[in-house]
C-alpha cells in the first residue's frame, strides 16, 4: 500500500491560502483518479481538487470553511 498526500496547489502566483468550500468525498470510501474531492475558494474563484490517483480516502484535513495554507495536506489516499 502507497500513501499519497493531496495537498493545496497554488492556483495563482499571488495565492497563499484557500478555503475549504465543501468535501465530496468521505474516508472510508473508493475514489477514481481524477475523481472530483473538495472544493476551495481561493481569490474569489472557486476551483476544485480532483483525486491525483484511484484508492481510498484514509484522511480528511480540514472541514467546511476551514483556511489551509498552499501545500497543506487536504487528505491522505491510500492505493494498492
Amino acid at each position: 500500500m502507497a500513501r499519497h498526500e493531496v495537498r493545496l496547489p497554488q492556483l495563482s502566483m499571488g495565492m497563499s491560502d484557500a478555503e475549504i468550500i465543501d468535501w465530496y468525498v468521505e474516508e472510508g470510501e473508493q475514489v477514481a483518479a481524477d475523481a472530483d474531492l473538495v472544493e476551495i475558494e481561493a481569490e474569489k474563484a472557486r476551483q476544485m481538487i480532483v483525486a491525483p490517483h484511484a484508492g481510498v480516502v484514509r484522511e480528511l484535513r480540514g472541514e467546511s470553511g476551514d483556511v489551509v495554507e498552499v501545500r497543506d495536506v487536504l487528505c491522505v489516499i491510500e492505493t494498492a
